[in-house]
């Protein structure tokens, strides 16, 4: 039997998983089943976040011009990495293909019209913390690289706002940056790994 062969099977399935296609995503040095990660860096909120958003399967729902993509990843505990933070709620907020936000503005999801609200939405991690989601490739706007918002929350943990940067950039943030795997269609892309901290 091989090193390789001796590893747990999630450990083996999360080391090569950024090159499947079913990929649900990889964080950078991937910790074995009783050794402590490092919680997943937070991040500025960033621009133009609503509270409340309602569950989603799908970011676009008005069609906004863009790239079809799906966001697929999952939530961890920090502390014990191979185990799932199932029912985490993961708010995720981007532009569309044109770069723009909708709708350009703060607050809460009640303060909107229901057409006001698109390329924003909740997804509930499921029992093995994985979560899903249909949307579109974000444009760039200047100075920003292509790049996702979250807020996660998840009882019993720290909650977390985050953003994770598509393709290569920010080079510095290689924790939080994924490649789109565009062989697929729609296009993937294997969000990093989400590591929470127990409270």
């Amino acid at each position: 039997m091989t090193e390789e062969t001796r590893l747990p099977a999630r450990r083996r399935f999360l080391t090569f998983a950024a090159a499947l296609p079913a990929a649900f995503g990889l964080s950078a040095g991937a910790a074995g089943a009783d050794e402590p990660q490092i919680p997943t860096a937070a991040d500025m909120e960033g621009p133009f976040y609503i509270r409340n958003v309602p569950v989603a399967t799908n970011l676009n729902r008005f069609g906004k011009p863009g790239e079809a993509m799906r966001i697929a990843g999952e939530v961890m505990n920090a502390a014990a990495p191979d185990q799932p933070v199932p029912g985490a709620r993961v708010e995720i907020w981007q532009t569309d293909g044109t770069g723009r936000y909708h709708p350009e503005k703060n607050g809460d999801y009640g303060d909107f019209a229901d057409g006001d609200i698109d390329m924003r939405g909740t997804v509930i991690a499921d029992a093995e913390g994985r979560f899903s989601v249909m949307s579109l490739f974000p444009k760039e706007y200047w100075p920003r690289p292509p790049h996702i918002h979250y807020w996660i929350r998840a009882e019993g943990f720290r909650p977390l706002v985050t953003q994770h940067y598509l393709d290569t950039r920010p080079r510095d943030r290689p924790h939080r940056t994924a490649q789109v795997i565009r062989s697929q269609n729609p296009a993937l892309f294997p969000a990093p790994t989400i590591y929470l901290q127990p409270l």
